[in-house]
């Protein structure tokens, strides 16, 4: 496996080591420095990184083996931004001054399609989960939904009470949700298949400076303003979470691949990692850059978030040894919500957990049926029963009152009840749990009836694997029904535009039998012109017949007089 690493851009972009943060390259694109670098973004498989200078062309560099250019796209004058798609790195997503928002393919070295320009110059571009739209955001405010499918606008979205949009970001998993940021101090997230907005609150006092979903649960979210605040929202309860105060003011935010920490960065050049577990303080900083910074994204290694050992190995490489006073702070109530595990027992438990996989296979060893014959077996699950109903009665006696709200720590899923699991063995066996949450143990049972049979314990395990396939056939039919519905819509949507195209080829068609027509008419318009004349002349023959004759006699007449007065 590949060590992960972060970029961060300023009017340079730098590669460092996580969570170390020592720097392993450094990028100045073009050939001098004018100013931040606009945008960057990751490749899939987290090979490329494509970013766009401050004046110049976009460029794509490679950290695969060593540090090196692998495409100038010069085709393309004024690009602001720069996204690669979800599913790979053939094309690249393009931004420009103009407004124009276009597919630009790095293999063929041309423009692959253009979507219709936007209202004003482009100043964020991504795609959402499985690439099946483009959304872009615009200096004057606007957000606009371009349709990969058909390469039309299906929608424009606006952040509430605000007239710009100053970070935007996908959801990894939910291609209907999108989340965007305002000067203004507005944070919105939009739902794509109704067109409406999920979620809005005006929290941060000055512009919001990015926003994050987390990869762990799509309900949670994140914001950094320039208010030297960062928030922790649930988008579905429609509430804060969490407001943490910070000395500077943050310019970016990620999440690590699994959710464990995330990370900030700051505008006086520093970069701060927290643990999701602890969210008051940070575990680690180190100084990026000497100016601020104004982009950072982590590497993408998809098999970084399915390494269960990732989070143990992380926590004991960056957290400091700390006294017993600091560590009972950090593990304090933080927002008078949950109490916080050591990380040192999460260490330990994973640790336990995984020693128990040795000697055999962990789900049989765990109920106990590699040797459910001996006398050992049947005290140890005598023992358990015991130790279960003995916490049971004591947690009764003194009862700890609920607290409904959900916490950072349980919407990321890193607590001592998520721990990571490096085995298919259910957890009912491994960890300390309650009574109240045991399938095996009944309230009404007293110390004197524990007797546990194997039978019992087969019938729970059969119970736990048959809601939870339950659970997972649900989800997928829902998954289903929502890919069945998108691809009619998608259907429909290109029937509507296929009836759109014939009308408007009926229409030139039309159009085009109306010009023959028009000059068929003028060419025989002459015709007309003479047959009039031919009736003119024959008029005129006749007047001029009519006018000899008149002439004739006349002169007849004339003749006779002067005959008359010479023979006088």
């Amino acid at each position: 496996m590949r060590e992960m690493s972060i970029a961060t851009a300023s009017t340079t972009v730098k590669f460092h080591e996580f969570p170390s943060g020592n720097v392993t390259h450094n990028y100045q694109p073009g050939t001098r420095v004018e100013g931040p670098i606009r945008s960057i973004s990751w490749s899939k498989d987290g090979d490329w990184l494509g970013l766009v200078p401050h004046s110049g062309f976009v460029e794509i560099v490679s950290v695969k083996d060593q540090l090196k250019l692998v495409k100038s796209i010069q085709d393309v004058n004024d690009a602001t931004c720069a996204s690669f798609p979800k599913s790979g790195k053939k094309h690249i997503a393009l931004g420009t001054k103009s407004g124009l928002v276009l597919i630009y393919d790095v293999k063929a070295k041309n423009t692959k399609k253009t979507f219709p320009k936007g209202s004003s110059m482009i100043t964020h571009v991504d795609f959402t989960a499985k690439d099946t739209h483009c959304v872009a955001g615009c200096r004057n405010g606007d957000v606009l939904l371009y349709s990969n499918v058909t390469n039309t606008l299906s929608c424009t979205f606006r952040v509430p009470k605000s007239s710009s949009v100053t970070c935007l970001r996908t959801n990894l998993f939910k291609r209907n949700l999108i989340i965007g940021g305002s000067n203004e101090g507005v944070v919105a997230v939009w739902d794509s298949n109704v067109n409406k907005i999920k979620f809005c609150m005006e929290i941060h006092n000055a512009p919001v400076t990015s926003v994050a979903f987390s990869p762990v649960n799509t309900d949670l979210v994140v914001s950094t303003g320039a208010d030297r605040q960062f928030c922790f929202y649930d988008i579905v309860d429609n509430k804060i979470i969490a407001n943490v105060s910070v000395e500077n003011s943050i310019t970016a935010v990620d999440f690590s691949p699994d959710g464990t920490f995330f990370v900030m960065a700051a505008q006086n050049g520093r970069v701060y990692i927290y643990d999701s577990r602890n969210i008051q303080n940070a575990i680690h900083s180190f100084e990026a850059h000497k100016s601020a910074i104004k982009h950072l994204a982590f590497q993408n290694r998809s098999e970084l978030a399915s390494d269960s050992s990732f989070e143990s190995n992380s926590t004991e490489s960056i957290i400091p040894i700390q006294s017993s006073e600091e560590m009972s702070k950090r593990n304090s109530d933080l927002f008078g919500m949950f109490i916080q595990v050591p990380s040192s027992e999460i260490i330990d438990s994973i640790k336990t957990s995984g020693n128990s996989m040795e000697g055999g296979d962990s789900f049989i060893h765990a109920l106990g049926l590699d040797k459910n014959t001996t006398i050992d077996s049947y005290h140890q699950e005598e023992s358990l029963a015991n130790e279960g109903v003995h916490k049971w009665q004591e947690n009764k006696e003194s009862p700890t009152s609920a607290n409904p709200t959900k916490t950072v720590h349980e919407k990321i899923g890193l607590g001592d009840s998520k721990q990571k699991q490096l085995s298919s063995t259910p957890k009912l066996l491994h960890q300390n749990l309650k009574p109240a949450m045991s399938p095996i143990i009944s309230f009404n049972q007293t110390a004197s009836a524990t007797n546990v049979t194997i039978a019992e314990i087969q019938a729970a395990a059969k119970g736990a694997v048959k809601e939870e396939l339950k659970t997972t056939l649900e989800e997928i039919k829902a998954d289903i029904k929502f890919q069945a519905t998108h691809t009619t819509y998608q259907m429909k949507r290109m029937l509507l535009d296929l009836q759109m195209a014939m009308v408007k080829e009926f229409i030139k068609v039309e159009n085009y039998c109306n010009g023959i027509k028009d000059d068929i008419t003028a060419e025989s318009s002459p015709q007309s012109d003479n047959n009039y004349l031919m009736e003119e002349n024959e008029q005129l023959k006749k007047r001029i017949e009519f006018l000899e004759q008149q002439i004739a006699s006349l002169t007849l007449s004339q003749n006779r007089q002067n005959e008359n007065i010479s023979s006088s």
